[in-house]
């Protein structure tokens, strides 16, 4: 049943968490698209480009967002009630602390579950749109802008150089020289102006340039090197188009960017994990049977064709070098210590690559793993957060932005420098993906049972006080002990 006390409870902390959620989205959001912020720039990219780009950073940042929101919110929300005295009134009132926290544990196992159906069926897919919307996007050229006084290169086929514009914003341009290189024959062909104007049609598409009292100079095509004419053409208006297409964004087509771990669920990545793990082991099996065929004596079956080693039967050799050498011609010996050489070498050759082959599937195999791993782990971190936050805030006893943002901040950076150190520990076969990836949660749990067991018996933890009685306490009795010692009573 939902009581008042569960009702008050709930109202401190639900608010707050819808707040802090979105304060941190934006803080991680702003630090995230800094990254980004050279690709995005200055290429006239529009408004719903934008807005696609900055939706779909928000999804892929939720799973990061939910662990610090939760343990914000339940600092703030516990530390508010525990400011203004109502925490304990409710204890004075016979009601545990555990039965306080229950009905926003209850609230923070369903964010746990919110965030891993998130994590895994939505943050995929928001991935693949948003890293193959940047890849587009880096791809993509500038926008159209002329600089005076230098050369514009971004045209395909074409140096276009203006001396100066207007400056009231109109479309004048003045002092144009525009190389045209279509024939790819070098700076052969060359078009100056004194004026014009230039202006976009078809939606952008096409540049449109008008030019006046110019001339048009170019080199004719000659199978004679020695002699070199050129050919001068005046004109006193004339209009060229350029097109504009290499500058547009081409969409790449999103199946090509399916292949990454951070694009996939959790039975996906069981399955390429799992294939991988196959794959590396069939290809240590093989390694044996693909090395065959480099043994001329241990594995060959020789077929009598004439007087050499060749003619004898594997039963038949000897198994002693010593014996193996008498039965062998001298004037082949050589040649035997030759082919022996070429084969080692090539055996080594080939173990190498396959050793390369496999240690590179095994170490795939551990990554699919650890994001296989970690998109249970952050969800369960919501929870872990919350089993912090709730018990510190009714030990601190203050709410507001101020102590439980810098409480929140350190043991998230404790979060993501022991996940980072799982995955390493991971990687390097120190531990495996499962310990790797839960080593973080399973570090903080115990921070967040002995904060709980803490705020259970009403601890003092952070009060200032409570150390200066002890250090006080000390201080008396090595004063009483030096005392004792120098009085000869010790």
């Amino acid at each position: 049943m939902f009581k008042k006390v569960d009702k008050l409870v709930t109202k401190a902390f639900i608010p707050t968490f819808f707040l802090t959620f979105f304060v941190v989205l934006f803080i991680l959001f702003t630090v995230f698209i800094s990254q980004y912020l050279e690709d995005l720039v200055g290429k006239d990219l529009g408004w719903e480009v934008y807005a696609r780009v900055f939706f779909y950073f928000a999804l892929t940042l939720t799973p990061m967002t939910f662990p610090l929101a939760t343990l914000l919110a339940a600092l703030m929300s516990f530390g508010n009630l525990g400011e203004h005295s109502e925490l304990t009134a409710i204890k004075g009132a016979g009601i545990s602390l555990l039965r306080i926290l229950l009905p926003v544990g209850f609230f923070a196992v369903l964010i746990s579950v919110g965030a891993f159906l998130i994590n895994n069926y939505i943050v995929p897919e928001a991935n693949l749109r948003t890293f193959s919307l940047i890849y587009d996007i880096k791809q993509k050229k500038p926008a159209l802008e002329f600089k005076e006084g230098g050369f514009y290169n971004d045209l395909p086929k074409h140096r276009i150089r203006i001396e100066r514009k207007d400056r009231d914003g109109g479309n004048g341009i003045y002092g144009v020289m525009i190389y045209d290189h279509s024939s790819q024959r070098g700076n052969t062909d060359l078009i100056i102006a004194d004026t014009g104007k230039m202006y976009t049609i078809l939606d952008n598409n096409y540049l449109v340039m008008e030019l006046r009292g110019g001339s048009k100079f170019s080199e004719p095509t000659s199978d004679n090197t020695y002699k070199r004419e050129f050919v001068r053409d005046n004109f006193g208006k004339a209009k060229f188009v350029f097109s504009l297409e290499a500058l547009g964004m081409n969409r790449t087509p999103v199946e090509l960017f399916k292949g990454h771990q951070v694009m996939m669920t959790v039975m996906q990545l069981k399955r390429t994990a799992d294939s991988l793990g196959k794959e590396s082991t069939a290809q240590l099996t093989n390694v044996s049977n693909i090395s065959k065929p480099y043994y001329d004596y241990q594995f060959a079956s020789f077929a009598a064709t004439g007087d050499s080693l060749a003619s004898l039967r594997l039963d038949t050799l000897p198994a002693k070098y010593s014996d193996f050498k008498k039965i062998i011609n001298p004037e082949d010996l050589v040649m035997y210590y030759e082919k022996a050489i070429n084969k080692t070498r090539n055996l080594k050759n080939l173990v190498a690559a396959s050793r390369e082959r496999v240690e590179s599937m095994q170490k795939d195999t551990v990554t699919y793993r650890l994001a296989m791993y970690q998109k249970i782990t952050f969800s369960v971190a919501c929870f872990i957060m919350f089993l912090i936050g709730a018990p510190l805030g009714a030990i601190i006893k203050k709410g507001g932005f101020g102590l439980p943002v810098l409480i929140s901040i350190v043991f998230f950076i404790l979060f993501y420098v022991l996940t980072i150190t799982g995955e390493k520990y991971a990687k390097e076969g120190v531990a495996g993906a499962l310990e790797g990836a839960w080593m973080a949660n399973a570090i903080l749990s115990v921070f967040g049972l002995f904060f709980l067991r803490q705020a259970r018996s009403d601890s003092r933890l952070f009060d200032a006080d409570i150390y200066y009685i002890y250090f006080n306490k000390f201080k008396e009795k090595y004063i009483s002990l030096k005392y004792a010692s120098r009085n000869g009573k010790i």
